[in-house]
């Protein structure tokens, strides 16, 4: 079985002593790596090998009222609307609920294999929120209620939190955990763009003393990079590498995933990412290589957990009301392939990522490489995601830079020494690495549709393929 990475305690010493190569072999763990401790005890949901694919704001009660962007009333949470979502590869619905409908949405969720992230407005933590008995008792007759529900993912406390509520969101997030230690008391970040840290004076001070403070199990923070642009800006970058016609993708995108990869890494905790499914602002709606773009680097970054903001809203992937638009069918296109990836990704451990092309800000090119299990590369510009299994078998996640047009690259690998040893792609539908026939010694040509991705296996073998 495959599993989602366990939740590890590493210090600033030992990470550097792993990486420089001066620590012992870790043990390994899926996810990213190296782990220097053993796992420590997470919640338990973080055990279902799926890969977390999350519909924020899915179906949901808001006292009666539909309200645009939390998504549908209370009575669209129903068998179909569930359907629909499980359908499309969601398996996590973050929705706005009422106590006194909370077991029955449960049980409609769990009919179809989705699992809630409930949002009550008594565990919302509020410049309003006043933590003493009374709402203590409030709380945990509500979490002995639900806790042993299957259709329970967990419980939402805040978004985007200010550093003067961190104390606060650690004690509730602490009594949380003895009521029910085994689901998630999810806590959402902003992007860390800001030189001030919102705050905290930058956003390496705030994330750390966020973690530190609140001990959270899943890293949760949202970008949506890609937004329309205006002439100003056309005449600002010119041809450069993050404008596509009059799309532009926000210069800042990779810096954030490795804000996010560094404090997984260093910390242990799995991280979720976002992508932007929703029509609003210079935002465009969510094309089918919009979402690929995002939500396989994503992946190539190490993240252990997808985000759709938002599922319900007037121009998401479904109206208020729950009736599916067009824009569905093509996340759950996107969500059947990424599962199918997973199979393969969720039990590799991620140990680099670089890039080919022109540069761009935070991002580190792709060194040459004539090694055993090193690759070369040529053509348009790529993310390129360095992966390996437990036995040291390493895989690359090769994904098209460009969310707009298809891509054309070539790939010269170094596999693994010894005999029958190939370089092998999956197949996202089949679940099967094949070997590419007839193949040409060198490099090997690769075309990918926009944010498109492959995983390429650097040995084993399997059956041929054009």
């Amino acid at each position: 079985m495959y599993a989602l990475l366990r939740v590890v305690a590493i210090s600033a010493p030992v990470l550097a002593a792993a990486l420089s190569g001066t620590a012992a072999v870790p043990q390994f763990q899926p996810g990213l790596g190296p782990a220097a401790v053993a796992p420590s005890s997470g919640p338990r949901v973080l055990e279902d090998p799926r890969l977390p694919i999350v519909a924020w704001f899915g179906p949901g009660d808001r006292g009666g009222a539909v309200t645009a962007w939390i998504g549908p009333g209370g009575a669209a949470l129903t068998d179909t609307t569930m359907r629909d979502l499980a359908a499309a590869g969601f398996n996590i619905s973050l929705s706005f609920l009422q106590p006194e409908n909370l077991t029955a949405a449960l049980d409609v969720a769990h009919r179809h294999g989705v699992r809630l992230i409930v949002m009550l407005d008594e565990f919302r933590v509020t410049e309003a929120f006043v933590f003493d008995e009374a709402k203590k008792q409030s709380l945990r007759r509500t979490i002995h209620a639900v806790r042993h529900h299957p259709g329970l993912y967990g419980y939402f406390l805040s978004d985007e939190p200010a550093v003067s509520r961190f104390g606060l969101l650690a004690e509730v997030a602490a009594f949380i955990r003895a009521e029910d230690p085994d689901h998630l008391a999810l806590i959402n970040l902003e992007t860390p763009v800001r030189q001030d840290g919102f705050g905290a004076g930058s956003a390496e001070l705030k994330w750390g003393r966020f973690i530190d403070a609140v001990k959270p199990a899943v890293l949760s923070s949202h970008q949506y990079p890609i937004r329309i642009g205006w002439e100003e800006e056309f005449g600002r970058l010119g041809n450069g590498a993050n404008r596509f016609g009059s799309v532009i993708v926000k210069p800042e995108m990779f810096e954030v995933l490795e804000h996010y990869r560094s404090f997984s890494l260093a910390r242990g905790i799995p991280f979720w990412a976002f992508a932007c499914s929703v029509h609003h602002g210079p935002y465009p709606p969510p094309t089918e290589g919009f979402l690929r773009f995002q939500l396989l680097c994503n992946l190539a970054y190490g993240a252990r957990g997808l985000q759709y903001f938002t599922y319900a809203y007037a121009s998401a992937l479904v109206r208020p009301d729950g009736t599916p638009q067009p824009e569905l069918a093509v996340a759950a296109r996107v969500n059947r392939e990424l599962h199918q990836l997973w199979r393969v990704l969720g039990e590799l451990q991620s140990i680099a990522v670089y890039h080919a092309g022109p540069p761009w800000s935070g991002t580190r090119a792709l060194p040459p490489g004539n090694q055993p299990m090193t690759v070369n590369l040529k053509g348009d510009p790529a993310v390129v995601g360095v992966f390996q299994d437990r036995e040291g078998m390493k895989y690359v996640l090769l994904v098209n830079r460009n969310p707009v047009d298809w891509g054309r690259f070539e790939i010269e690998a170094h596999v693994q020494e010894g005999p029958d040893q190939h370089l092998t792609f999956l197949d996202p539908e089949d679940g099967v690495f094949f070997r590419r026939w007839p193949y040409r010694a060198g490099f090997l040509p690769v075309t990918l549709p926009p944010g498109g991705g492959i995983l390429f296996r650097l040995g084993g073998d399997g059956p041929r393929r054009f």
